[in-house]
């Protein structure tokens, strides 16, 4: 059984550590403390230039999320989210991760379906949405239909939404059909990887847990001190970045796996 990890990337230099610690594919995103937001042009055309210039085989998937919150959307924030999508298309994404609901908790099929027209050729991903269905049935076979190549399933408790038969039955339901991803984020360890890959027997894994801290090179210190109340000038004394040592971690428990 061959697994596929996808993980976050913030910056180009996060995407290059992904592919050498052995990630197949990453979601390129912005404002992680808003729960991943749009990426911008300028990002996803220099990633797409790294990978040409360093041979990098990974997937380059975007997050179209035009602000934090809800994924109910009003008119101005689908323009928006449309437009994005037709600019981070031509700036080379392989796909994106989207999610679009109305007022019921039921999926926006409409909208979801003049995004993807507007991207021909490109691959979709129902993101974490997925969890906030009222009917997370009826909208898997919605997915389905509109021709989405994966979709985030959270996982199971603490992890996501779903509890006792909720995986089997939605994985059930999927297959060979729509693939699924476990999508986990920071909480999850990576001594608790091989339990989830033994009770899920999902090959495709979505994990963000990666990311490090490191001090600015600034020689100017303001920012630094760790009283600082203002949340600008208390962040720009350290970094975040995604370490590739621990992408390789997760790589190679999925490769004992195999």
């Amino acid at each position: 059984m061959k697994y596929s990890l996808e993980v976050g990337a913030r910056t180009v230099d996060d995407a290059v550590a992904a592919w050498r610690g052995g990630a197949q594919r990453v979601e390129l995103y912005v404002s992680p403390m808003e729960g991943a937001l749009t990426p911008s042009c300028g990002f996803v055309e220099e990633a797409v230039a790294a990978r040409c210039r360093l041979g990098m085989n990974l997937g380059l998937y975007a997050m179209l999320r035009p602000r934090a919150g809800d994924f109910l959307y009003n008119q101005s924030e689908f323009s928006i989210l449309l437009r994005d999508a037709e600019l981070l298309s031509a700036a080379g994404a392989d796909g994106f991760m989207l999610g679009i609901l109305k007022e019921d908790g039921a999926l926006d099929v409409d909208r979801m379906k003049e995004v993807i027209r507007r991207c021909p050729g490109k691959t979709f991903t129902l993101h974490r949405a997925f969890e906030a269905l009222s009917d997370p049935v009826r909208g898997l076979e919605e997915a389905v239909d509109l021709g989405i190549s994966y979709v985030f399933i959270g996982g199971p408790s603490p992890y996501g939404r779903w509890n006792g038969d909720a995986i089997p039955n939605l994985l059930c339901q999927a297959a060979g059909r729509i693939t699924p991803v476990i999508a986990i984020g920071p909480r999850c360890r990576n001594e608790d990887l091989p339990g989830l890959l033994e009770s899920t027997g999902v090959t495709d894994y979505h994990i963000i847990n990666g990311f490090r801290k490191r001090f600015s090179d600034m020689k100017f210190a303001w920012g630094k001190d760790p009283d600082d109340t203002e949340s600008l000038q208390r962040a720009l004394g350290s970094i975040e970045y995604l370490e590739e040592a621990a992408v390789r971690e997760v790589r190679d428990i999925f490769d004992r796996y195999e």
